[in-house]
């Protein structure tokens, strides 16, 4: 068999099985990278990848006695992703491999999207495999996209309490122009275990299950052209932990990102009564008193030539059957407000990606790049604190608590600037100041400057 190589490199290179590229959506146009194609058309593969590179200045509250004040300045250069990326398609059917290289020596724990999906027809799509469930606009957006280096709260960063990727199967409709002309319905559902591949679990051995989630997403675009469009959404999700498992929402990014993390509400299943092992066997499988999390969100988008709007708000539910102790209320109520406003000053415009109904950045329009400034709010509480409370709920991990915690905020401003050099390369400059807030026990003001180097193909 014949084989035509694209964009000139070597063609029988990566082959073998291989799958695909740098591009996030499942169509054949999206496939970038280096790519090989067999004379009839049924078999596809692309070798795609990412690299990010960054630093991280954090400027710790040194008079708060918790937290960033009782922890060391963890600044200096890191690789925060290198992926390689496999995507293809084999007799209609599509797949991609994404492969983190920078977090782990286990090659399973460093798995992103893995799935292979099935193009129904132009309008009906499926996944099978490990993916993101159907949520909000920041979590389906690529991070390449993102204006900001760090998630919002209403992401797996927030409420979701860093249940990310997950692995299940995963249903998408996709249509323009069902009542206009410039309109555009998308919606999607999806059901997935608890658990991402290579991820630890409570069970310790076994099958790497720690329960089941449910999610729906219904998002609707009046008006999309390219300069302009506009975006309403909802999302809700309801997952329910097994066997000892835990839920949380967290703000989550890690402390040496943006100085500042904190879990916010966490319920913790426990094992049947009587059960000293946490291994799957018949004997404790199933029972416990287990946690379930019901989230829901309302988005809200816009492209207005060189501005850009996005709003998202969300309220989750932790519940439990009876509290765990008395400091962990059997019901928390979280909710999280997150807003962003960017501008590009070179005048380009970002872009709407009809595949996942979320924002894509745009292509340089001149030949010296795009630059692009931005600010964000972030806000997320748990309503649900106990009186007298000084060790569970919203417990600063570092430091000590002198009066009881009243309440339980965080709050976080980002502002950023984004040099675009073109479609491939770019470098972001963020600057964050956060407040971790437990009322009379105390506040934690950190600040942190964040630089990034990217580069995908």
């Amino acid at each position: 068999m014949k084989f035509n190589v694209r964009n000139g490199v070597i063609a029988a290179v990566f082959l073998g099985a291989s799958v695909s590229g740098a591009a996030l959506a499942d169509s054949a146009r999206t496939l970038g990278g280096i790519v090989v194609q067999s004379d009839d058309g049924n078999f596809v593969g692309s070798l795609g990848g990412r690299i990010q590179f960054d630093y991280t200045g954090i400027l710790p509250d040194k008079g708060s006695g918790i937290d960033s004040g009782e922890e060391e300045n963890d600044s200096g250069f890191y690789f925060r992703r290198v992926y390689i990326t496999l995507t293809g398609k084999i007799y209609g059917w599509r797949y991609r491999i994404d492969e983190d290289l920078s977090n782990t020596s286990n090659p399973q724990a460093g798995f992103k999207y893995v799935f292979a999906s099935y193009d129904f027809d132009q309008y009906n799509i499926v996944r099978i495999g490990q993916a993101k469930p159907w949520r909000s606009l920041d979590e389906l957006a690529s991070e390449l996209d993102a204006p900001f280096m760090e998630r919002n709260a209403n992401s797996a960063s927030g409420l979701f309490g860093g249940r990310q990727y997950q692995e299940g199967v995963f249903y998408r409709y996709t249509r323009p122009s069902v009542l206009t002309g410039h309109d555009h319905l998308w919606g999607g559902a999806s059901i997935y275990s608890l658990s991402q591949a290579g991820g630890s679990t409570v069970q310790g051995v076994g099958t790497p299950t720690q329960g089941i989630g449910y999610n729906a997403r219904l998002a609707y675009a009046p008006y999309v052209s390219d300069r302009k469009w506009l975006h309403l959404g909802a999302n809700f999700s309801s997952d329910h932990a097994d066997n000892g498992a835990a839920l949380t929402v967290a703000e989550s990014a890690w402390y040496s990102y943006k100085g500042l993390t904190q879990t916010l509400a966490s319920q913790t299943g426990t094992l049947p009564t009587g059960v000293s092992t946490s291994a799957p066997t018949t004997a404790n499988l199933g029972g416990g008193n287990n946690p379930s999390a019901n989230i829901g969100q309302l988005e809200f988008a816009g492209a207005f030539n060189s501005l850009y709007l996005q709003g998202e708000f969300g309220a989750a539910k932790l519940s439990q059957g009876t509290a765990a102790s008395k400091t962990v209320p059997n019901d928390q109520n979280v909710y999280a407000i997150s807003g962003v406003a960017s501008y590009y000053l070179t005048g380009e415009s970002r872009a709407y990606d009809p595949d996942f109904a979320t924002f894509l950045k745009p292509k340089p329009t001149h030949d010296y790049g795009a630059v692009e400034v931005a600010l964000s709010y972030n806000f997320i509480k748990n309503r649900d604190i106990p009186a007298g409370d000084t060790t569970g709920v919203c417990k600063p991990a570092l430091g000590t608590v002198t009066a009881d915690i009243t309440k339980c905020d965080v709050t976080f401003y980002t502002a950023a600037v984004n040099y675009y050099v073109n479609s491939n390369v770019q470098f972001d400059l963020d600057y964050v100041y956060g407040i971790y807030d437990i009322g009379a026990a105390g506040k934690d003001e950190p600040k942190a400057v964040n630089a990034r180097f990217q580069i995908n193909f």
